[in-house]
């Protein structure tokens, strides 16, 4: 279930998963790693240019901040041990800008990389790299651990993260469509403040998602998927959720949005997911608006 440990002497590739973070109600605390992959190649190690990386982004060419470089070198001056120069192959099948944690998986990629040519570190160290580079813990969590994930950062700054299994009869189906939103950009529309209502609204709804996907009582899964905190403020930048929201077809257990958007995750039991993929996608074709449906299992 766990993402890719630090790799052994004989192992030349770090994979990583993706993420759904959020879950609806569990803001900055649940998140769910999916079964799409940032791949970390090591092509060849040179002694002779210590801390030198070489990167070849295959799939696609880098657009920003490349994430894996500053959680390797965030941790290098943490942790202080030297590593040699490295070439890399770097390939994703996780859309960028898309919410589905591809800047967690680079920063955790980056953090195994380090990892590898140096000695395993506990999780809330490599947490709270990932942490001051992300801004938030949840996407990180399931990338590092796998499975279903709660992040909890503490009073003295501490960042740890519980995991345990994901359901195997229930899918993710996701829909992207043909538009970018930034993190950062989807951060800033947020409510500073939340009224207590709002609060307990969304307290309510976590703690029966989380008990709804232990027990498999699945027909609650609509109702926890419920928030008040982040998405209504979001639905102006994100096509579709409005409307995705309120989908009535039986075989979608519950939608909720993918981290900030603007992908959007639609919840179904296995031999449902054609029909709830069905429906999601008729959101974008009554829009106009192209997108891409993946059908994800639990990592």
């Amino acid at each position: 279930m766990a993402a890719s440990s630090p790799a052994s002497p004989l192992t030349e590739e770090i994979v990583v998963p993706g993420s759904i973070s959020n879950l609806g109600p569990g803001f900055d605390a649940l998140s769910v790693a999916v079964q799409v992959y940032l791949r970390l190649r090591i092509v060849a190690v040179d002694a002779d240019k210590p801390g030198h990386l070489d990167f070849n982004f295959v799939d696609a060419p880098l657009v920003g901040e490349n994430r894996i470089e500053v959680a390797f070198r965030k941790a290098a001056a943490r942790f202080g041990d030297p590593t040699p120069g490295l070439s890399l192959e770097v390939r994703t099948d996780i859309p960028m800008r898309a919410g589905l944690g591809s800047s967690a998986a680079a920063t955790i990629a980056g953090l195994r990389l380090y990892e590898r040519f140096t000695s395993a570190r506990p999780t809330t160290d490599l947490l709270a790299i990932a942490t001051e580079i992300e801004g938030h813990p949840d996407n990180a969590a399931a990338a590092l651990l796998g499975g279903l994930t709660l992040s909890c950062q503490f009073e003295d700054g501490t960042v740890d993260a519980r995991s345990w299994a994901w359901p195997d009869d229930l899918r993710m189906i996701v829909a992207t469509p043909a538009a970018e939103l930034e993190t950062s950009v989807a951060r800033k529309v947020l409510p500073q403040q939340i009224s207590l209502k709002d609060a307990v609204f969304n307290l309510q709804r976590a703690i029966l998602l989380v008990r709804a996907l232990e027990t498999g009582r699945y027909g609650d899964i609509r109702e926890a998927l419920g928030d008040r905190w982040h998405q209504p403020t979001r639905q102006a930048f994100v096509p579709g959720l409005e409307q995705a929201l309120h989908i009535q077809d039986p075989a979608v257990l519950g939608v909720c949005l993918s981290g900030s958007g603007p992908s959007i995750a639609a919840f179904a039991v296995e031999h449902e997911r054609e029909a709830a993929a069905a429906a999601l996608g008729n959101v974008y074709k009554r829009l106009g608006m192209a997108c891409t449906i993946r059908m994800l299992a639990a990592h």
